[in-house]
């Protein structure tokens, strides 16, 4: 058994010990299972059926993206400890303490705090299409988050019944669990990197919710951020700032129907600009809309927009769309066990159809 596999059972019975000890409440063990079958074609066109029916041009086959154990516990009713790995890859993905006060609720660990909704604010059992939008998982990847969870600690106040919720997250950014001894040594990562996301929902109505957040992050001195101009100019934080982003999010619910929109903005000094040396500018949206036809068939369709350097570099925007199929076996026996089906094509910018790029997928999900 390696390490890492050892460390994501030693956190869970952590939690079951914990619960031991204090008589409290009995813990929540809960597993889970997706995999699937993908075939893509990666550039090149299907194979010809008459000159070599066996043929296979792109890449297919089996894989396992999440093989989960979750322990939790709750000490009271505000107070509760949470830990989650995939042993699929031997990653303890969330280790945490989350506490309520009030209309206020405080967690500390590694967890999936607040930023981009459809990234962060997604877990990967809750989506509805198979994979985050690309705009998205670029956005985690340059937010140098890890499964797009961090360490850090994070605030949320709810209002108005809960209609209306703040989330502030201050998070190490760096994809590292930062522990220092002394004397200290000059291995690693040279500077430690803050990363801040405040994030906001807002339900209008028993149909809509509004909702976005605010981004930032960097691994400079102080001094960098204010500049040498006489006070702080918020210009010269955008100009130093690898990573500054924001998005907006709408989402409409009302009877079988649902819809969720978005839009993100990412400001990225980790990608040259070679036009004038300032700030690339990726952004991407995408809208998803799904039909609940039966409690077992739920179709949906999704169209993204992606452009990582906002014309920087001609011809890097994309247009994917998903093209799918929700089946929920048995919803009242088996809840947690659902097929999802799809087909993926990309469009290239201007919507050009040049690059054979089909995906199809097809995954299981079990949640026992």
């Amino acid at each position: 058994m390696s390490g890492k596999s050892s460390l994501i059972i030693a956190g869970s019975l952590v939690i079951l010990g914990l619960a031991e000890v204090s008589a409290i409440d009995k813990p929540v063990i809960q597993s889970g299972l997706q995999m699937g079958y993908t075939y893509g074609q990666n550039g090149v066109g299907y194979p010809s059926f008459g000159k070599d029916p066996l043929g296979n041009p792109g890449r297919a086959g089996f894989y396992v993206s999440q093989l989960r154990l979750k322990a939790s516990v709750a000490f009271d009713s505000t107070f509760s400890a949470v830990a989650l790995g995939n042993l699929n890859g031997a990653d303890l993905q969330e280790i945490y303490l989350e506490k309520r006060v009030r209309n206020y609720t405080f967690t500390a660990g590694k967890f999936r705090g607040a930023g981009l909704k459809s990234a962060s604010g997604s877990d990967e059992f809750g989506r509805i299409a198979i994979n985050a939008p690309r705009y998205a998982r670029v956005w985690s990847y340059f937010k140098r988050t890890l499964g797009i969870r961090d360490f850090g600690v994070q605030a949320e106040a709810d209002y108005f019944g809960g209609d209306v919720k703040h989330r502030f997250f201050i998070h190490n950014a760096n994809r590292e669990n930062v522990m220092n001894d002394e004397p200290s040594f000059n291995s690693g990562v040279a500077a430690q990197v803050g990363g801040f996301d405040y994030a906001l929902d807002w339900r209008i109505s028993p149909f809509t919710v509004w909702g976005g957040h605010l981004g930032a992050m960097s691994d400079h001195e102080w001094s960098e951020f204010v500049g040498k101009e006489e006070g702080w100019k918020v210009g010269n934080w955008f100009r130093t700032n690898p990573i500054v982003d924001a998005s907006l999010n709408h989402q409409l619910d009302v009877g079988r129907f649902h819809m969720f929109n978005e839009a993100m903005l990412m400001y990225n000094r980790t990608i040259p600009n070679p036009v004038d040396s300032g700030t690339s500018k990726t952004w991407g949206g995408s809208s998803l809309v799904r039909f609940e036809y039966s409690e077992r068939i739920e179709p949906f369709l999704r169209y993204e927009f992606f452009d990582l350097t906002d014309g920087a570099f001609p011809d890097d925007a994309v247009h994917p769309m998903t093209l799918g199929i929700l089946f929920r076996p048995s919803p009242a026996r088996y809840p947690g066990l659902k097929v999802t089906t799809e087909y993926v094509r990309s469009l290239e910018d201007g919507f050009i159809d040049s690059v054979p790029n089909d995906l199809l997928l097809c995954q299981l999900e079990m949640v026992f």
